[in-house]
């Protein structure tokens, strides 16, 4: 399967249901939704959508591809 590119902006509600399948859970709101696996913590703005550079910086910092992250999305 060729690899999809993220799009410039993702939908907040979708990013968060593809961070639930990756197995992210949610432990709080507020400004931000922050969800967490094992150690790793992901604050997510809860604006009408999530950059894209954002989201890749993120990413990559917690080591998901964005091929996995497109996947679950």
């Amino acid at each position: 399967m060729p690899a999809r590119r993220l799009p410039a902006d993702l939908p907040t509600k979708r990013v968060c249901a593809a961070l639930r399948r990756l197995g992210f859970e949610l432990v709080r709101e507020g400004k931000h939704s922050v969800f967490q696996r094992g150690n790793a913590i992901l604050p997510v703005p809860r604006h009408a959508t999530v950059s894209r550079v954002l989201l890749l910086s993120e990413l990559r910092r917690l080591g998901v591809t964005p091929q996995e992250f497109m996947d679950a999305y």
